[in-house]
Formats: structure tokens, sequence, C-alpha cells
């Protein structure tokens, strides 16, 4: 899935200016209840300005006057200008990576230098949900196999001869040798059936119940 299908697009995102005063970025913030809000020049994206940095910078300024601070203070001067970045045509995986190394709620998209919109980590978690199946009524199975590549063909033949539905599969490294655990969410009326199914073939089922939707 390329990131663009879950941006918010730049109309709809608030922005500061990089020629705003500080009174006016903390009073957007507050207004619309946010922490961070991405600060732009044009169609540039230049940073981030938070509630967070706005009040470290003033206690550190030992100014006694809150107000005159705030208005004699433009966001370029505070700015925070290392906050991860999507592109575009990143793939879902890709920017699942920078939001482990960011600090923030969104990540801003770049298209061709240009600011384009922003992805949020609860777009990001809700694409996850529903790749995972965990969006729709239906059975999780954890399964313990060697030989991944043939193991996994077998064991999705298996599934499809049941008539089950696979939702979503993931695969974990228990950091034991050859051994993979699969994660395979499926929908099916006979889910018993399928259970003792794949045990008759010789797949240890470690664990089976219904997922969350």
């Amino acid at each position: 899935m390329i990131i663009q299908a879950l941006m918010t697009p730049r109309i709809d995102v608030h922005c500061c200016q990089i020629g705003d005063t500080l009174e006016k970025a903390l009073a957007d913030l507050e207004g619309h209840g946010f922490t961070t809000v991405p600060v732009v020049e044009g169609p540039t994206f230049t940073g981030v300005i938070t509630r967070r940095r706005i009040f470290e910078d003033y206690f550190k300024s030992d100014s006694g006057d809150r107000q005159g601070f705030l208005r004699n203070n433009l966001v370029k001067d505070h700015l925070i200008t290392d906050a991860q970045m999507a592109d575009s045509n990143d793939l879902l995986d890709e920017v699942l990576f920078k939001f482990l190394e960011s600090r923030y709620d969104f990540l801003p998209v770049i298209s061709d230098g240009r600011f384009i919109g922003i992805v949020t980590r609860n777009a990001m978690l809700n694409a996850f949900i529903k790749g995972m199946g965990l969006n729709k009524k239906a059975h999780k199975i954890a399964v313990l196999v060697n030989d991944f590549k043939g193991t996994l063909a077998k064991l999705t033949a298996l599934i499809s001869n049941q008539d089950a539905d696979i939702l979503g599969i993931v695969s974990f490294d228990p950091e034991i040798m050859n051994l993979k655990f699969v994660e395979i969410t499926v929908r099916t009326d006979h889910f018993r059936n399928l259970v003792d199914t794949l045990e008759l073939n010789g797949f240890s089922v470690r664990e089976s119940r219904m997922a969350m939707y």
C-alpha cells in the first residue's frame, strides 16, 4: 500500500507559517488541542513546532514576561527541523519504520520537494488492523513451522481446502533455529475442523482464539 492512500491532504492539515509569532502558534496548538503542528513556508515543509518546545524555550530565556516572549519571538527561531518525513511513494512498511524513529504523532508527506499532507499514527494503526483482518469477525491461529517456504505453502493450501478465507498472515522469529511462529487470521464456519485438519497434517497449533474485531 502506497502511503498516499492513508494521507490527510494538505488542504485539511492545520499548519503554522514560518513567520508566525509564538503567540499565534501557541493559540493554534491550544485552540485545536494539538501538541505538534507542521510548519511551512509556501509549499515547503520546514519542520514542526510543539507546545513543549515553546514552553521549554520560554523558561530557558529567563524572561519574566510570558506574553512579551510569545509576542516577540517567531516560529522560525524555535523550529524543530529533525522530524522524520515520508515520501509520497513510500510503502506501508517503510513508513512504519520511520514512525519507530519519530517522536510525533504524524509524518509530513513530501512529493518532489513539496509538502502535500500528513500521515498519522492512527491511520497507520488502522491500516495494520485491516491488513491483519482484525476488523472482521474471524479466528486467529498461531502455528510453529520449520522449512518456512515449503511449509507455508502447504499450510495455506490446507486452509484453502477447508473453505477458509485467509485475512492476514504475519510471522515471528522466536530465535529458535529453523523455526518460526506464523500467525494467521482466518474466516471460517468450521474452525474446529480446520484446527483438527492442520494437526492431523503435522502442524502444531499453539493458539486458537476469536480475533478482535
